[in-house]
């Protein structure tokens, strides 16, 4: 047993391990990488939920122009000229519903038939900070159709980045009593 002994390194003579130097160096570099991933991924998250922010927004305001477009569509819009689009609400006359009302109220798009209560059209979810109409043709004697272009400005009321969406469309009246009286 007197021949066996431990051989202990000497790093003098040789170079086995890492040197405190190269490790401080490999943890500094994993430090940097860890760092960007996080930040990769906590802007991921920020995209995706600002993406899902612009698909709520849309798919609300999308289906309140629709519904307004409908109706406009198939109504009489009579003396309500503003092509310099300074109007704020729209009243039309409905073949079936009768005289419907839409207007802005507090970001809330607001619906009257036949003079009734306001209801809500748009969601609590968005804010309308903007809606105009600008009517054209609707004199009695331009012998135009009557068209409405609807000018709006959408954001979401929930969530950590408020996104504004612009839209417009517009609509020409059909006037559907006038298409199928017979005289």
């Amino acid at each position: 047993m007197k021949n066996f002994k431990f051989k202990i390194l000497n790093l003098k003579t040789k170079e086995a391990g890492f040197t405190v130097v190269e490790v401080l160096v490999t943890s500094l570099i994993f430090s940097i990488m860890a760092m960007a991933v996080s930040a990769i991924f906590i802007q991921i998250v920020s995209l995706e939920r600002r993406g899902f922010a612009v698909q709520k927004i849309q798919d609300n305001a999308l289906l309140v122009l629709e519904e307004m477009s409908r109706d406009m569509r198939v109504s009489r819009i009579s003396d309500q000229e503003s092509p310099s689009c300074a109007a704020t609400a729209i009243t039309l006359i409905h073949p079936l519903k009768g005289t419907v009302v839409y207007q802005v109220s507090g970001g809330i798009i607001q619906r009257s038939v036949n003079g009734g209560n306001y209801v809500d059209v748009s969601s609590s979810d968005v804010n309308f900070t903007r809606m105009n109409f600008c009517i054209s043709g609707s004199l009695a004697d331009d012998n135009r159709s009557p068209r409405v272009s609807i000018v709006s400005s959408v954001q979401n009321r929930t969530g950590k980045e408020v996104v504004q969406i612009d839209l417009q469309t517009t609509v020409v009246s059909r006037n559907v009593l006038d298409e199928f009286s017979f005289p």
